[in-house]
This record gives C-alpha cells, sequence and structure tokens, in this order.
C-alpha cells in the first residue's frame, strides 16, 4: 500500500492563530499516522468518542495513547505503511501503561559536566 507523501506543516498557521510555535516535521508525521492507526478501528473510536453539543469526536486521550504507539515504532526505524499494517487496538490502548526505556549512559554515568 502507497501512502501519500506528507505535507509539511504551515508555521504561518500556528503563528497567526496565536497557538505558540509550530511542531516540527516530525511530531507532525506521527500526529497524522496516529489519526489513521486510530481510523482504522472503528470499535476502538467508539469506545473513546465524546460527544459535544449533537457532534460526536473522539477523544484526544486514544490520538496521545496512539501518538505513543506509533512514535515508539517509529524510533525502533520501522515505516509508516509496515506500522499502520501491523498496529493493533491493544497496542495503542496499552501504550501509556509501558514505562519509557532509560536512555542508555555513555563512559560517564551519572551527571553530564556542562
Amino acid at each position: 500500500m502507497e501512502l501519500p507523501p506528507e505535507v509539511e506543516p504551515d508555521d504561518s498557521e500556528w503563528q497567526h492563530n496565536h497557538q505558540g510555535e509550530a511542531p516540527d516535521h516530525s511530531a507532525v508525521a506521527a500526529l497524522r499516522l496516529a489519526h489513521r492507526a486510530v481510523a482504522k478501528f472503528p470499535e476502538l473510536t467508539k469506545r473513546y468518542q465524546k460527544f459535544i453539543g449533537t457532534a460526536a469526536v473522539v477523544s484526544s486521550a486514544v490520538i496521545v495513547l496512539a501518538s505513543i504507539a506509533v512514535s515508539r515504532r517509529l524510533n525502533r526505524g520501522e515505516s509508516a505503511e509496515d506500522i499502520l499494517e501491523s498496529i493493533t487496538p491493544d497496542e495503542i490502548e496499552n501504550a501509556g501503561r509501558q514505562k519509557p526505556q532509560k536512555p542508555k549512559q555513555g563512559k560517564n554515568k551519572g551527571r553530564v559536566q556542562h
């Protein structure tokens, strides 16, 4: 399955709406991929629906969990296609329960001297 090329975010959009700095390209790409992963699972989106007035929207909680799961896989070098093909609803829902790996320390263990 061929994925469409990612579109660069428009920095001017972020500056004009006073929402702070524009996220970098990799963060935007990971968020888009997280949204696509969640969209694969209608039963997951139903469990995380919120109702705002008469509209039903997906809760930001499931997007955060999907973003964590997607980011972990991207950091391991997996491609977007592989992630979308193999990610599961359980992996998304359990992403927040896993503890992040500690960074590997070099020769100087302990505090970094500046």
